[in-house]
């Protein structure tokens, strides 16, 4: 049984708080800290925004927690008043600097509840075992988002400071600018070594010593570590001042000696003006990128491999890498999501190319370096005033990008020079490229125009009609075509309950009792409505043409992936479809999240543990970069991002599977 539809059978059990009120362990109950009153609007724009599951809690007002079998919390007085202008007094507390963030609700943030039920030892191994590098872009924006919401925390273990936890995550995903903006909005007179070594960090991974270096200064008689010291003599060197840094490196060695063998070679190669070896520039730091920028020696070109965010933004902002390495660091960055389309955009238009090279792009010899061909491609769209021309160019962009698996990418490089394409007819045969190019840059008003651009221009004499199919399952995740899906009612005990298209599929219904009736499956299948027959219909195109494929075992991976997917958004897959992939072998070698991730991923999301369930999702969608993951925990994932209101992004990351698996 899915998760979704799991979720949606059992609402009727589930206990919660929600809006002001943050819902803590009994354990902790005598230590809750009161909610910080900047949070006070945020919190009631959340108890506004979030539905009234008061109905549900039984009459002593407790909920039981999933992780010890307890009880979460005593009932919770209403924070704040119903009514706005009423008159109430509220006690002055202290504002927890914990709960800093620098995104509330209203520009997507979780909401100020949202670590609700869970204890901050758990909410810190969440946030430290979080990927650092997420398979899709749509998975780093909600770790982002999750990283940098305001939010009250757990009262429980308050040695473990979430915020600086939070911080080091920011760092270790690349995101530097929002770790320095999270660093930043604390007080500087609550921030701890951890925090000012987060800022001081992010601006040596960023080249940008100076402001780094009056940073360290800054901080320097604040703190004691090693680090501080190895910092100052980074700053030595950055200002050549040879006597500071060589007597702050004595006192280091004098404290540690010479373990740290990265370190004393680098500076010893600065000293010398020789070259490090190679051998010890592994698993670089951000002071070792800052002293290979003083060196003047560029970051080995084997940490593009290594998945090391430090080292990969060092190779795109550092002044000696070289212009075809810059280029492909940058490609890889804006890949996983270090940089953004823009900064890529910034760096391609940089790269020097000759009229002559421009104005024949489409017919010269490609570059020998993957993305010196984007960049060409890039700069002779951007030059060509011609719409015709431009959309030849992004053709040939789109095709080359295709082959190397950089489609969505290259979408996103050239979503503003695509939106100055006219949609109309004249562009018929640029129309299945640019719909895709919209989808894959997430918009989705444009790609709806280009797909009726398609739909009109399809006819027995082009390819247009057969693409179309097998680009369905795409455009109904994306909500372009309507698949005839029901809406969910809500019965009369208070179940929220999905209703099946037909007798085929075997409803289960749970009442206030537990009970459960099975209506056995029907042999018939008629539709409810036009759109739900032409969804059936098309799916049976889609999964025809699917299986000419000459490669059988990835046609029947890719349908039990779209099948999936479209059962975590409640989207019918016809019997005969799931028929077709009963077959033998039954037993599948699988990657696949643990039970564990599974089971509180479920409890999170049926709690509406928003925090807790996007943390979960974003360990299940990882599975999505393997060739064998299960479907199954992408389901999942999308299912519990639904439930607890993040459709959207379950929808947007949906997509973005599919769209990086080639559909």
């Amino acid at each position: 049984m899915r998760l979704r539809s799991r979720l949606l059978m059992q609402s009727c059990f589930v206990t919660m708080m929600t809006g002001a009120g943050i819902t803590l362990p009994m354990a902790f109950a005598n230590a809750q800290a009161p909610v910080p009153l900047f949070l006070k609007q945020e919190a009631e724009q959340d108890a506004n925004s979030q539905p009234d599951a008061s109905r549900n809690l039984p009459e002593n007002g407790t909920s039981q927690s999933p992780l010890s079998g307890g009880t979460f919390g005593s009932p919770q007085p209403q924070a704040f008043p119903a009514d706005p202008n009423a008159v109430q007094a509220v006690a002055l507390q202290a504002v927890d600097a914990e709960a800093v963030g620098t995104l509330g609700r209203e520009r997507g943030g979780l909401g100020v509840d949202m670590w609700n039920g869970t204890s901050r030892i758990t909410a810190t191994r969440l946030i430290t075992d979080l990927p650092a590098t997420p398979v899709t872009h749509t998975a780093r924006d909600l770790a982002r988002r999750l990283l940098l919401s305001i939010a009250a925390v757990p009262s429980d273990h308050k040695d473990i400071s979430l915020l600086e936890t939070r911080a080091a995550k920011l760092i270790n995903m690349g995101e530097l600018d929002a770790a320095i903006e999270l660093v930043r909005a604390t007080p500087q007179s609550t921030r701890g070594s951890m925090l000012a070594q987060v800022e001081v960090s992010a601006l040596m991974i960023a080249a940008n010593l100076d402001e780094a270096c009056a940073a360290i200064n800054g901080y320097s008689t604040s703190f004691d570590e090693l680090f501080w010291l190895k910092a100052a003599v980074i700053c030595a060197l950055h200002a050549n001042d040879r006597p500071s840094a060589s007597f702050s490196t004595d006192l280091i060695r004098e404290m540690e000696g010479e373990n740290d063998q990265t370190f004393f070679g680098l500076v010893a190669a600065i000293r010398n003006g020789s070259a490090a070896s190679p051998d010890i520039l592994n698993n670089l730091r951000p002071q070792d990128i800052a002293l290979l920028e003083i060196a003047k020696q560029s970051i080995p070109t084997n940490q593009l491999e290594t998945g090391n965010a430090a080292a990969i933004l060092g190779m795109v902002n550092a002044s000696a890498t070289a212009t075809d390495v810059r280029l492909e660091a940058a490609r890889k960055a804006e890949k996983i999501g270090l940089i953004d389309a823009t900064q890529l955009s910034t760096i391609y238009a940089a790269v020097s190319f000759d009229d002559t090279a421009l104005t024949n792009a489409l017919d010269g010899a490609p570059e020998g370096v993957q993305a010196r061909q984007y960049a060409k491609l890039y700069q002779a769209a951007i030059k060509s005033d011609v719409p015709a021309a431009r959309a030849e160019i992004l053709a040939a962009l789109y095709e080359a990008a295709t082959i190397n698996n950089d489609f969505a990418q290259a979408s996103r490089l050239t979503a503003d020079i695509l939106a100055d394409i006219p949609v109309n007819g004249d562009f018929s045969w640029f129309a299945i490229n640019a719909l895709k190019s919209a989808i894959a840059a997430d918009n989705l008003e444009r790609a709806s125009g280009w797909l009726k651009i398609a739909k009109n221009s399809a006819n027995p004499g082009n390819d247009i009609e057969s693409r179309l199919i097998l680009l369905y399952p795409v455009l109904a995740l994306a909500g372009l075509e309507d698949t005839g899906t029901p809406i969910a009612e809500e019965t009369g005990d208070h179940v929220t309950t999905n209703l099946p298209a037909d007798a085929q599929t075997t409803p289960v219904r749970f009442g206030l009792g537990g009970a459960i009736t099975l209506t056995p499956p029907s042999t018939t299948s008629a539709p409810m409505n036009a759109a739900q027959a032409k969804h059936r219909a098309r799916m049976t195109e889609w999964q025809e043409m699917d299986a000419a494929r000459g490669d059988q075992l990835q046609a029947k991976r890719d349908a039990e992936l779209i099948f999936s997917l479209f059962d975590g958004f409640g989207i019918e897959v016809p019997v005969a479809l799931w028929d077709a992939l009963l077959t033998a072998p039954y037993l599948d070698d699988r990657q696949t999240v643990s039970t564990a991730v599974s089971h509180h991923l479920e409890t999170a999301a049926m709690n509406l543990q928003r925090a807790k369930a996007v943390a979960l999702a974003l360990q299940a969608q990882q599975v999505a970069g393997a060739p064998n993951g299960d479907p199954k925990d992408l389901s999942d994932a999308i299912g519990a991002l639904n439930h607890i209101g993040l459709t959207r992004e379950a929808r947007r990351l949906a997509v973005e599977i599919l769209m990086t698996r080639g559909q």
